[in-house]
């Protein structure tokens, strides 16, 4: 078995008082960032990113690695 490089963020990594147990993996920062964006829509009410939270969201993502 092989392992792949991954990209890793919770809600609670971002607000560890949120209460919001999602969490996400992508291959890609970029990816990784509009699954974010659409959570934060579907399920928080945000129709954008503020600025800050943006920054705490990158500060936040993990590289994990994966078994495949």
């Amino acid at each position: 078995m092989s392992t792949k490089e991954y990209k890793q963020l919770g809600c609670l990594d971002v607000q560890p008082s949120g209460g919001c147990g999602f969490q996400v993996r992508a291959e890609t920062e970029g990816e990784l960032m509009q699954l974010v964006a659409t959570h934060a829509k579907q399920c928080h009410k945000l129709d954008s990113i503020p600025a800050e939270m943006v920054s705490a969201v990158k500060a936040a993502i993990k590289t994990v690695s994966v078994a495949v």
